[in-house]
C-alpha cells in the first residue's frame, strides 16, 4: 500500500513539474466561474445551432454552479465542493458506453486502488478528482500531460480535476484519448 501510494505522489509530482515547465494550453474556456452557466457553452451552442451538450460541458454546468454555491475563490473549501456537487448532481451524464450515471469523487489522498488498478472505472461515468493541496494552479498545467485513466476500460468517462485556480474537464473515447477537454479558470471576487 504504501508502494502505491510513493508510485502515485511521484506520477502527480512528475506531472506538475512538466506540465508547469511546459506552460499552460491556449484552447479551453476561461469564462470566469460567477457566469450564468448557459453562457459557458456559449462558443459551442448558438442560437439556430440546436447542438446537445457534451457530457464536459453538463459537468461544467455542476462546476459552475458548485463554485458560486461555495464561494471557492474565496474560501478554498474543498471539501465543502465535494459535498455540494454530490448534492446538485442529477445523474443526467451518461456514459454511452456503460450506461452508467454515477458520480465518484475522490481527492488526491483517497485511494481507490485495488491490486494497483482502480476498482470502480467501468462502473461510472463521471469522476472528480479534487487536488486539495492548495499549491496546484491549472494555468502552470500543461493538459496535453493529463493521462490519468486515459486508457480504453475508462471509455465514456468524464474526469474533473479541480484545482485552486480552475477546473480540468475530459471525456475518453473508445479508444482511450481525451475528447471535449475544457479549462475553466476561476475568477476571484474583488
Amino acid at each position: 500500500m504504501i508502494r502505491v501510494k510513493l508510485i502515485f505522489v511521484a506520477v502527480i509530482i512528475c506531472a506538475v513539474s512538466l506540465l508547469s515547465a511546459c506552460g499552460g494550453s491556449e484552447e479551453g474556456n476561461s469564462q470566469p466561474s460567477n457566469t450564468s452557466a448557459e453562457n459557458s457553452t456559449q462558443g459551442t451552442q448558438n442560437a439556430g445551432d440546436k447542438k446537445e451538450k457534451t457530457n464536459t460541458e453538463k459537468f461544467l454546468e455542476y462546476v459552475i454552479e458548485a463554485a458560486d454555491k461555495r464561494n471557492f475563490t474565496e474560501t478554498g473549501d474543498y471539501a465543502g465542493i465535494m459535498n455540494t456537487l454530490h448534492d446538485l448532481y442529477k445523474k443526467d451524464i451518461a456514459n454511452p458506453y456503460t450506461g452508467g450515471t454515477s458520480l465518484t469523487i475522490m481527492n488526491r489522498t483517497r485511494s481507490m486502488m485495488k491490486d494497483q488498478h482502480l476498482s470502480r472505472t467501468r462502473l461510472f461515468s463521471v469522476d472528480c478528482v479534487v487536488i486539495d493541496d492548495y499549491m496546484t494552479d491549472l494555468e502552470e498545467i500543461d493538459t496535453d500531460d493529463v493521462v490519468y485513466c486515459v486508457n480504453p476500460e475508462s471509455k465514456g468517462m468524464v474526469f474533473a480535476f479541480w484545482f485552486k485556480d480552475g477546473v480540468y474537464i475530459y471525456e475518453i473515447d473508445e479508444n482511450g484519448e481525451k475528447i471535449n477537454e475544457i479549462e475553466h479558470f476561476f475568477e476571484k471576487e474583488e
